[in-house]
């Protein structure tokens, strides 16, 4: 260097800085740039003596990692002489011990090994009280509780606990209650460490109880943390009334540690906005006092609470000022969490669009980061996620919901929508149904609440004060959970449901409630299949209200539909059913509409509803049938065979003498061989045998898969009525064979190769034909000795297919007076199978009554329902207790139909 300014030995002063991402250079003391006067070749040496000594410290250090992972960190650091001199002098002098021990871990810290310094805290504590200093150890102690509570690490929190018991004089194990601690301190020390422990180790929600005296002696930053602590578990918990409790308590404790901690004391105030709704003066403080990354982290909180309360626009608008705060402050992780919950607002209220948050957030989460406002948990999903492939299924609720936690104290709405999601799909396996129903609820999981609901068994779990929720997909979930659990909801409550799914509906489609323009699950959608579900118990006031919001859904334009046909549908059969006068006869004009432009909605119960009105719609399906609607003409020929036009049969009959299109570079799916069936079956025995023939050739050729091979054989036994005896023999040979043995399908078999769930291309079809050929041989069956052999077929073929044995039951119910020694057999089947047997029990003055108390009790209600069913149609058995049985049953439908037990049974 040359010039006034710098002299050789200002080099030191001029501070050169180099950093070893890129070497850029600091230099400092430098009063006026004009002084500056700097030789090039100077400075270069002057780096390159810096970098060098940079790399010889880093090679230094390399060699030192190296020597105490194998000497070990103690042999390596010098400190095991130290550590040894301590343990010498522990007994006679404490305070000379104590400061050995803190140089070792000095040494160890140094080193970069503070968990190896971490493990001397205990002893080091230990050292403190007896030299004196038990402010010291408490202080040590709680700082190691704190960190371990802010990281997760519920271990490192047991040995604080464990060393303050052990201090403060407690037994090792059991109660402290009503044992005198050493000193008031150590024992309100280890009652807040006690405490905070229990809640780490807490697998499901628990009551919050603070530790009140032990917080009143405890030091400030003891004291705010303890009860920061509580508020945000409490907070985790969805508990705001528990804040809302200890709100004085909340404030006083923030207020006392806003001048020391500013974090705690803001995120303390936080958890008061949360509970009370008002946020004005902590966003003003946030916007005008508080440092930027609680600044960032106020905002973001605020855009959660929003968003919580219906009001995505404020929520969106908070996080897009959070996330620049965010980046501002360089608290990147964060500002990456906070635009995936944009992008959730944004998909959930305006539709999907481009995606434009998650290229950024993946730019932010490639730059370097601070570390995240609020320290969260490490690697909590991870360990969850590694606990349930573990079995380990209290670990795993721990950390699920530590995911939960810190997904809220972030504001980070992805993780804590996952994070209600895993929680209620575990507590679902582990049988904790009631939090499994609420927090698969809260995180919208619509696709798994059909199965928590049905986990429930026969028991009513309410969810009113979720349907009221203002969340879309919490109150759409909810209203799901309700449908799968309508034949359960009392009839006292019955009322409060569908008001509140009308009412909602109402306020979807008025604004006054946010829905989703697209994304599942949708509160209307959600509200209409409830209805739908307790269709026959609507009343008239509920039926008629419901009949009038769906009345311009009947009539749409050619080739479209409305997403509440299957609804619509289902609630104008069921009024139908359960409602007379004009009220019925509107919703019958409604079904009958709904027939004609979406008839692959409807189901048995809507057929029965048609079949039934037979008379009022007659006219109507045949002027359907004649403008070519196939539905009508099948519903036609299965309730009213008799006025089916000649040449409507014949065309029916053609198309079921048409060869299969199916060969080897052709294999189409879906056949009409049912309806055309149910049409031919008019025609004389000559047309419907060579009608039979071609479906037995068909369903035999290679290339037919079993669903359609299903179809054909099921319509070939719609056919079979009075055929003569030597063509019945050969059907019936035919179909036997086929059950026991059908021909190989190459369309099955190339089926089956790409049913591999890891492959690109997956058909999942394990359809099975054999159950439908027995059931054709069941409808040929004439001697004793045929019924047995399709009995005997059918008995073999219980569990093949995926039908639940269906078919299987159906060929043994026309086969059933030979069947009645298996009973007992039946019971124990699937549910078919129990129901078939519900009914021979019913049908039969043997059978043990025990079996029908069994049957009466049956896990699932369909074989309720046909015992039920069963009692009301015959007139043999007179078993008051399985009768009073169902009468108690807490299903309506199991009810309803054991009132219509005709009363002389009892006699």
């Amino acid at each position: 260097m040359t010039g006034s300014a710098f002299s050789e030995g200002d080099a030191v002063e001029a501070a050169v800085q180099v950093t070893a991402s890129d070497h850029s250079v600091a230099i400092g003391r430098v009063e006026k740039v004009e002084n500056l006067h700097v030789n090039v070749e100077s400075l270069r040496l002057i780096l390159q003596h810096a970098a060098g000594a940079a790399v010889g410290d880093g090679v230094r250090d390399a060699v030192a990692t190296a020597d105490a992972v194998l000497l070990g960190p103690l042999a390596s650091t010098d400190a095991q002489g130290l550590l040894n001199r301590a343990n010498d002098s522990a007994a006679e002098d404490p305070a000379g011990a104590l400061a050995l021990y803190r140089e070792v871990q000095h040494l160890l810290v140094t080193a970069g090994f503070p968990g190896h310094a971490a493990q001397y805290d205990s002893t080091v504590a230990a050292l403190c009280v007896r030299a004196g200093e038990e402010g010291t150890a408490i202080r040590l102690l709680m700082d190691a509780l704190w960190a371990a509570e802010r990281t997760g690490n519920s271990l490192r929190a047991d040995r604080a606990v464990n060393m303050l018991r052990t201090l403060a004089e407690f037994p090792d194990f059991g109660p402290t209650e009503g044992q005198v601690p050493s000193t008031p301190a150590l024992g309100a020390a280890f009652a807040i460490a006690d405490f905070v422990s229990d809640h780490l180790h807490a697998p499901v929600p628990s009551l919050i109880e603070l530790p009140s005296d032990a917080i009143a002696l405890a030091a400030s930053v003891d004291r705010a943390r303890a009860v920061l602590f509580a508020a945000e578990r409490a907070l985790g918990d969805d508990d705001l009334d528990w804040i809302n409790t200890h709100r004085e308590q909340i404030e006083l404790a923030a207020t006392e540690i806003s001048g020391s901690d500013i974090n705690v004391a803001v995120r303390l105030r936080i958890t008061v906005a949360e509970a009370t709704d008002d946020w004005s003066a902590l966003i003003r403080s946030a916007r005008n006092e508080m440092p930027r990354d609680l600044k960032a982290l106020t905002l973001a909180r605020y855009a959660r609470h929003r968003l919580l309360q219906a009001a995505p626009d404020d929520a969106d608008s908070a996080w897009r000022d959070a996330i620049r705060e965010a980046c501002l402050a360089e608290r990147h992780a964060d500002a990456a969490d906070w635009l995936y919950s944009q992008r959730f607002v944004a998909n959930r209220f305006r539709g999907i669009g481009e995606d434009t948050w998650h290229p950024l957030a993946q730019a932010l989460s490639d730059l370097p980061s601070q570390p995240k406002i609020v320290t969260g948990a490490l690697d909590v999903r991870e360990r969850a996620l590694s606990a349930l492939h573990y079995k380990k299924e209290r670990v795993a609720a721990i950390n699920l919901r530590r995911q939960l936690l810190d997904s809220v104290r972030s504001a980070s709405l992805h993780d804590e929508l996952e994070a209600r999601r895993l929680l209620g799909e575990h507590y679902r396996s582990t049988g904790n149904l009631a939090l499994a129903a609420y927090y698969t609820i809260g995180g919208g999981d619509y696709e798994e609440v059909p199965s928590v609901a049905a986990d429930f068994g026969d028991t009513f779990h309410d969810v009113i004060e979720l349907i009221k929720s203002p969340l879309s997909w919490v109150a759409a979930s909810a209203f799901q959970f309700a449908t799968a659990q309508a034949d359960l909801i009392p009839d006292g409550d019955l009322e409060t449901y569908v008001g509140l799914a009308i009412e909602a509906i109402g306020d979807v489609f008025s604004g006054r409630r946010l829905e989703s323009p697209i994304l599942s699950p949708q509160v209307y959608l959600s509200a209409y299949g409830l209805i739908a579900a307790l269709a026959e118990r609507l009343s008239e006031t509920h039926a008629r209200a419901v009949l009038d919001m769906l009345a311009d859904a009947v009539e749409v334009p050619e080739h479209t539909s409305r997403r509440t046909d299957e609804s619509h549908i289902t609630i104008a059969a069921g009024v139908v059913k359960t409602h007379s006068g004009e009220l019925a006869t509107l919703a019958l004009n409604q079904l009958t509409g709904l027939f004609e432009r979406a008839p692959y909605d409807f189901g048995t119960s809507a057929r029965a509803a048609l079949e039934a009105n037979l008379d009022l719609i007659r006219d109507r399906l045949h002027a359907m049938a004649d403008r070519g609607h196939r539905d009508a003409d099948a519903l036609i020929g299965y309730i009213d065979p008799d006025n089916i036009p000649p040449e409507r049969a014949q065309a029916a009959a053609e198309r079921l003498k048409r060869p299969t299109r199916n060969n080897a570079n052709h294999i189409g799916t879906g056949v009409n061989a049912v309806n055309d069936s149910l049409l031919a079956r008019v025609l004389s025995v000559e047309e419907r045998v060579a009608c039979i023939d071609t479906l037995l050739t068909n369903a035999a050729s290679p290339w037919e898969p079993s669903s359609n091979r299903d179809s054909y054989l099921i319509a070939a036994s719609n056919l079979t009525k009075d055929v003569d005896e030597d063509v019945r023999l050969r059907f019936f040979n035919t179909a036997t064979q086929f059950a026991s043995d059908p021909p190989p399908s190459h369309a099955d078999a190339l089926n089956a190769s790409m049913n591999n769930p890891l492959g690109a291309v997956r058909v999942n079809d394990r359809s099975d034909s054999r159950p439908a050929a027995v059931f054709l041989a069941a409808r040929l069956a004439k001697s004793v000795e045929e019924r047995r052999i399709v009995r005997d077929a059918a008995l073999r073929l219980i569990g093949a297919g995926t039908d639940d044995d269906y078919r299987v039951t159906k060929a043994l119910q026309l086969v059933q007076s030979e069947i009645g020694d298996y009973i007992g057999l039946l019971a124990q089947g699937s549910w078919p199978l129990r129901s078939l047997a519900a009914i021979l029990w019913a049908e039969s003055l043997h059978a043990p009554v025990q079996l029908g108390i069994a049957l009466s009790q049956d896990r699932d209600s369909r074989v309720r329902v046909a015992l039920a069913r069963a009692m009301t149609a015959v007139n043999r058995r007179q078993d008051v207790e399985v009768r009073d049985i169902l009468l108690r049953d807490p299903r309506w439908t199991v009810r309803s139909i054991a009132q219509q037990v005709p009363d002389r049974q009892l006699d």
